[in-house]
């Protein structure tokens, strides 16, 4: 008895921690479209207890969140034994050197500007290997 849709190689299922749900939602959608599946996550503390629970393939993470911003949430993510390795691109509406270099610095597979573009997205899944 099998399913009509049944989750294939290359499906990827994608963490989206950010605190706008329209965001999440949109980015969501373009991930949908492409044959991936997504879960969110409103805050850093949520989206790091979802890492650990149920891993992902990529986690698109906000830099500019009320109560921590990105750049904090990554450094905790990589400070953490069964999550450091995960592959973490940041979001932002205001891309800037500074992001970048944190970027940079902390591993980040890609940095993203918001309002999120389908095409964008789509270059970092193919830079990560999703």
């Amino acid at each position: 008895m099998g399913t009509f849709f049944s989750r294939g190689e290359s499906m990827s299922k994608i963490l989206i921690i950010d605190d706008d749900p329209m965001v999440a939602r949109m980015v969501g959608f373009i991930l949908k479209k492409k044959g991936h599946t997504s879960i969110g996550a409103e805050n850093g503390s949520d989206g790091i207890a979802k890492l650990k629970a149920g891993g992902a393939d990529l986690v698109l993470l906000d830099v500019e969140m009320p109560d921590e911003n990105g750049i904090a949430v990554l450094e905790r993510i990589r400070a953490e034994g069964d999550t450091a390795e995960a592959k973490v691109c940041l979001m932002t509406g205001t891309l800037d050197d500074e992001v970048y270099a944190a970027a940079d610095r902390l591993g980040a597979v890609g940095c993203l500007a918001k309002p999120v573009e389908a095409a964008a997205l789509m270059e970092v899944l193919e830079s990560a290997d999703i």
